[in-house]
């Protein structure tokens, strides 16, 4: 049986799974994604605080963008949206 990151019991070839099989696969699904949705939250407002302390160090909105690889409105418009 391989596995991959976001794969839960990916099979080689076509494998007939009983309805509990099935069942147990989407709740341990649902819970996986549970879990990373809460990640992301997290780690977005660790970023958000780093580039808090970024901006009291004078550190301009581009320099944090390209180092985050994305657009300074892209940068704007999550700090709009999660005002502190």
């Amino acid at each position: 049986m391989g596995f991959e990151m976001g794969v839960v019991g990916s099979e080689d070839g076509p494998v007939v799974h009983s309805i509990e099989d099935e069942l147990y696969r989407a709740a341990l699904l649902t819970n996986m994604m549970r879990q990373h949705q809460e990640s992301v939250v997290r780690l977005g407002g660790q970023r958000r605080q780093v580039i808090k302390n970024l901006r009291a160090k004078k550190v301009p909105y581009r320099m944090i963008a390209d180092a985050c690889g994305v657009t300074d409105q892209a940068l704007f418009a999550d700090l709009r949206k999660h005002k502190t």
